[in-house]
């Protein structure tokens, strides 16, 4: 049997500059969503732009029409908005008509499964339980938030599953405002401290009482202030409580909808099934863990067997024997310059086989923080799942930062040992034409290849005999 869970997502960090693309998503009808413009005639508006030529117009209109204060800064949470929906299967028994897409879930709990959408073509198609169903979920918001504060509110059912978009002012009747430390004019006392930039600022100082503790004061009116409006609902139980009291409040209004169980997740397991959950992904998790630093650990091992394995051995050792009778400055230098450059380039391999494991990682974390596979934070899984999404999110900004650095190390990485080898190759070029210049060979009559067959041939010669060679030079004649 289905169970048809209720779905509030909250979004309480709408900033100015975000207001525009919300504005012409909800009107026009532009964004990311699946829209049918055949269908976009039948949405519905409890609470438009009334006349203003934008959702920004609207919501400072609002504001200074109603008195209300707020920050005019960037970062004010100007707007909080909430998304109210449930699955297509509630839908479908309220009696409103859905049809497959021909498409599927791409990840998530029903990754695999076919999307439906509803199949609209006239008014008479949409149900009036449906209507009621939205009509009860917008009462239930505007008597929560105060309906003088609701700047938008509609129902989408252009998109692939029916839902309301509701958005409004998060308006406060008071505020307690730090209280600040004076000078004989009346003028704020301020104190320099470093920011994490390192750089000094002035702050004021704030006052305090005879035990140490900061003193604030207590302001009416109205004011714009999201962080005190969740607070004054409730804190961090604020969101849980709106999802207890919606799931009551549509109950009773004829609508079997499931809160989901105190402590679940997305699939709303008990409390003690979501336990084991997050303890076998944390478990799963040091598997990983343990994988991933046991392959860096591999590839550190593997560099210093390798850096280790380079001797006298080397190819050009032998010759340095051959033609130790001659002037075999350069040849030594070419030699020791040539395990160098062996030991650094086996070092830069490495490095770069060690961070690409480690790019390949993290994009694998943030698959799963897309698609919500490895979020297993008990105490935000217990909030709402806006909280969380937004948690990924700067999670997701902090992981992708991080494969930068690690592509521009690679790059650097790539662009030295294409340096290394070409100057490698101009050093070995110079000493090539210093061995043929040993051996009497005139400089434009050689080639690289003509030296390397010479030093193969000389080595041949030297590994299968346990004895120093002694012959002359002319032995050894091309």
């Amino acid at each position: 049997m289905n169970v048809d869970y209720q779905v509030l997502r909250f979004d309480n960090k709408i900033k100015p500059k975000k207001i525009g693309g919300l504005g012409v998503e909800l009107e026009q009808r532009k964004g990311s969503g699946n829209y049918d413009k055949n269908r976009t005639q039948f949405n519905i508006e409890y609470v438009g732009l009334d006349g203003h030529p934008t959702l920004a117009s609207k919501v400072y209109q609002t504001i200074y029409t109603n008195n209300i204060h707020f920050n005019k800064g960037d970062n004010t949470n100007i707007l909080n908005g909430c998304i109210i929906t449930s699955g297509p299967d509630f839908f479908r028994k309220l009696g409103l008509p859905m049809k497959d897409t021909g498409r599927v879930y791409a990840e998530g709990v029903h990754a695999g499964e076919p999307v439906f959408c509803p199949d609209i073509k006239s008014e008479e198609d949409i149900p009036e339980k449906v209507l009621d169903y939205f009509n009860e979920s917008y009462n239930f918001m505007s008597d929560l938030v105060g309906k003088n504060n609701v700047v938008y509110a509609g129902v989408h059912l252009d998109e692939d599953t029916p839902h309301m978009h509701f958005y409004f002012l998060p308006v406060v009747d008071h505020v307690d405002r730090k209280v600040f430390e004076v000078d004989e004019k009346g003028k704020r006392i301020t104190k320099q401290i470093y920011t994490k930039d390192n750089l000094i600022k002035n702050v004021p100082v704030q006052k305090r009482d005879e035990n140490g503790k900061a003193i604030y004061k207590t302001e009416y009116g109205k004011f714009l202030d999201s962080d005190n409006f969740w607070k004054q609902l409730g804190g961090k139980s604020s969101y849980a409580k709106i999802q207890d009291n919606y799931n009551e409040y549509m109950n009773k209004k004829g609508f079997n909808l499931d809160r989901g169980k105190v402590g679940s997740n997305r699939h709303h397991k008990d409390k003690a099934e979501y336990n084991i959950e997050v303890l076998n992904k944390q478990i799963e998790k040091l598997k990983k863990e343990i994988e991933f630093n046991k392959s860096i650990n591999d590839i550190e091992l593997k560099t210093n067997k390798e850096v280790l394995s380079i001797n006298s051995d080397e190819i050009l050792s032998p010759s340095k024997d051959i033609l130790k009778r001659y002037k075999d400055k350069d040849v030594e230098k070419l030699i020791n310059y040539s395990k160098e450059i062996k030991k650094e380039n086996i070092a830069t391999k490495n490095a770069l086989e060690s961070k690409e494991m480690t790019i390949n990682k993290l994009e694998n974390e943030i698959k799963q923080f897309k698609s919500g596979k490895t979020y297993s934070d008990k105490e935000k899984a217990l909030a709402n799942k806006d909280m969380i999404i937004s948690n990924q999110e700067k999670i997701i900004n902090e992981q992708n930062g991080i494969i930068d650095n690690l592509k521009k190390e690679v790059s650097k990485l790539n662009e030295r040992v294409t340096s290394l080898i070409e100057y490698f190759g101009k050093k070995l070029e110079k000493a090539y034409y210093t061995i043929a210049h040993f051996l009497g060979i005139n400089k434009e009559d050689t080639d690289t290849y003509v030296i390397e067959n010479y030093i193969s041939r000389v080595n041949n010669k030297y590994n299968n005999t346990n004895e120093k060679s002694t012959k002359s030079k002319d032995d050894y004649e091309l």
